[in-house]
């Protein structure tokens, strides 16, 4: 079984908030609608694109510090030997 590396900078982090953000935000416009804010929910779309938006804003300023490449996340550190 391959080992999975994970980089732990922060730029790479933000990747993992695309998903709960946009549903966080779909089930926020559902909610809204059912306490009686009575909008359309292609009125209120935008919204997800805004939190999208902003996701990816997040990601592009989060520091890189640490970041592995890609030669470092599929090659063993340490010297370590992989039985195959």
């Amino acid at each position: 079984m391959a080992q999975r590396y994970y980089c732990p900078c922060a730029h790479c982090r933000m990747r993992g908030l695309m998903g709960p953000a946009v549903l966080i935000a779909v089930g926020l416009l559902f909610l809204a609608r059912e306490l009686g804010w009575q909008r359309e929910f292609w009125e209120l779309s935008p919204i997800i694109l805004i939190v999208i938006g902003v996701v990816k804003l997040a990601q592009a300023l989060a520091p890189t510090t640490g970041h592995l490449s890609a030669e470092a996340r599929s090659s063993p550190s340490g010297g370590e030997t992989s039985n195959v």
